[in-house]
């Protein structure tokens, strides 16, 4: 699995035609291995849902459906949020235009506030076609040798149990925020899922100084763990200038969104990424809101 770590823009929803034919990426929550309880809170789920919701939001891509069938078997590998431990889940079969995302909450350790990454995989059968669909799910550019493209089935999330978080019951505004901000790490672990530090497509952009160069961030320092942007790294939100939400820290008491450079290096890596929310999306986007109202380890 692939496994980095941070230390320590919302829209309205609206009514939109069914006619529509571009559909949003569904990053499903799984919970299933959280058994600290860390989740037990309602509120913390529904901060990390619209989290997944913003950023699936503004990705069209086509993912390929992965089903184990016959002869066919896909088993899904990743860390265990709650204990780092390696799993496998066997003969597994993840929906197209979705990913799965198993989360959950442990003592990291110092200040490390959380650590994602895309999972795993191993995969038995007799069509290269499947084969292919596991390794891409139809993101040709991620077969190539030097690949431009990525196709996660999903991966992992741990939270740091023992950190000093702020749970916003109001993200429409950030002047109250104390603590470390739980919506701007879980933007910046589901980042990583998405492949920014993590996939081979952001490898292949990495020249020989330490600078992701790509045709739409440019050129940009990154960390020395090369699975961040530098610290201090500069972008916008909104025209509203903010450090971009994938350099390596965050300072306790405020938020971090997802900025134009973050948007751009998702693009570069090989996403389709929009400039507002797909149509598609915009249930999923709204229903995470519901609740609210009132280096780095590189590959292993």
């Amino acid at each position: 699995m692939i496994r980095t770590g941070l230390s320590a823009a919302l829209g309205g929803a609206i009514l939109l035609s069914s006619s529509f034919s571009a559909s949003a990426i569904q990053i499903v929550l799984d919970y299933s291995y959280d058994t600290s309880g860390f989740f037990s809170d309602q509120l913390r789920k529904d901060l990390l849902q619209t989290a997944a919701s913003t950023l699936g939001s503004r990705l069209s891509d086509n993912l390929l459906a992965i089903e184990s069938a016959g002869s066919n078997t896909f088993n899904a590998e990743f860390n265990d949020p709650a204990t780092g431990a390696s799993e496998t889940q066997s003969a597994y079969s993840v929906a197209g235009d979705t990913m799965v995302v198993f989360v959950g909450g442990r003592d990291l350790g110092g200040t490390t506030l959380g650590l994602g990454g895309p999972g795993g995989y191993s995969a038995s059968g007799t069509s290269q076609t499947f084969f292919d669909t596991v390794a891409a799910r139809g993101q040709s550019g991620a077969l190539d040798a030097n690949p431009s493209d990525f196709g996660p089935w999903g991966g992992a999330i741990s939270f740091n149990s023992t950190s000093n978080w702020y749970f916003d019951t109001d993200l429409t505004t950030s002047a109250d925020i104390q603590g470390n901000d739980f919506y701007s790490v879980a933007l910046h672990e589901l980042g990583h899922v998405l492949g920014l530090g993590t996939a081979a497509s952001w490898d292949s952009l990495i020249d020989a100084n330490g600078n992701l160069v790509g045709t739409n961030v440019g050129s940009v320092a990154l960390d020395a763990s090369l699975g961040h942007f530098a610290d201090g790294t500069s972008s916008t939100v909104n025209g509203v200038a903010q450090e971009a939400a994938m350099s390596p820290s965050i300072t306790t008491g405020t938020r971090k969104e997802f900025t134009d450079l973050d948007f751009a290096a998702l693009s570069d890596i090989g996403w389709q990424v929009t400039p507002v929310p797909v149509p598609a999306a915009v249930w999923l986007f709204a229903s995470g809101l519901l609740g609210l109202i009132g280096v780095a380890r590189r590959r292993a």
